[in-house]
């Protein structure tokens, strides 16, 4: 549903793009607007470029970190052009408007944009579960944020209209795709984090001298495992029983 899908605008550093993003989110059905540390808002250049969407840019929520902004999400995919440290699992648009719209039926989901001109930090690329690039021409890739909000938010248009050009024909299975996994949002996710952590460092394990390189890597490891609630309350369960004989 696109009434759960948020679109997070990471260190938004020009007003007017805030406003160009909330107008392009409006023409493709999208309200859910979060906006983490805006360098000026509000702002009557917001308003401005925000067209007849100043409604809903007005219900625009401000935030002080991006935890903030996905803590209770099941899904956040990340807007990237370049490579990273902390790489991700990599989506066409395409892709990532699928995997948001259909896990946006039962839980709130995140689509993340950094800000114009470096883009997101590794900090915050390692709350995602993927990444998304918009293939522009290699020669000349840089895209304009509202730009790049426009045509996500088209894809993930698209696919509410398949949903409802199918909804009738295909009801069975509709109820069918409804059992899928249930992911654990981010602030599951950064509890088992923070605990394994804990309990490398307690057991010895962690090189004191590269604490965060382990971290890392073992996120990525994780990320790439796309583990469901089930599975992730086994391995905390068992990050449980571990610190629990520790202590003894």
């Amino acid at each position: 549903m696109l009434e759960n899908i948020r679109i997070v605008l990471v260190r938004t550093y020009h007003p007017g793009n805030i406003g160009s993003s909330i107008r392009a989110m409006k023409t493709m059905g999208l309200s859910q607007l979060v906006l983490v540390e805006p360098r000026d808002y509000p702002s009557e250049e917001a308003n401005k470029m925000a067209s007849s969407a100043e409604d809903l840019l007005e219900h625009a929520q401000v935030v002080d970190s991006l935890y903030e902004a996905v803590r209770d999400c099941e899904l956040v995919i990340a807007c990237t052009a370049r490579p990273r440290t902390f790489d991700l699992p990599m989506l066409e648009p395409e892709q990532a408007a699928s995997q948001l719209y259909q896990t946006s039926e039962s839980a709130p989901v995140a689509l993340v944009f950094g800000p114009e001109r470096m883009g997101l930090h590794n900090d915050d690329i390692q709350l995602a579960h993927y990444r998304v690039t918009i293939p522009a021409n290699p020669e000349y890739s840089s895209l304009n944020l509202a730009s790049a909000v426009q045509i996500l938010c088209y894809e993930l248009r698209k696919q509410r209209v398949a949903a409802e050009l199918n909804a009738n024909d295909s009801e069975g299975n509709h109820e069918a795709d409804k059992q899928t996994r249930v992911l654990p949002n981010i602030s599951q996710r950064e509890n088992f984090y923070e605990t394994l952590e804990q309990v490398l460092n307690d057991s010895g394990f962690v090189n004191q001298q590269h604490p965060g390189q382990l971290m890392q890597k073992l996120r990525r490891f994780f990320s790439r495992a796309e583990m469901d609630e089930s599975e992730l309350n086994i391995l905390r369960g068992a990050l449980a029983a571990i610190q629990r004989k520790m202590e003894k």
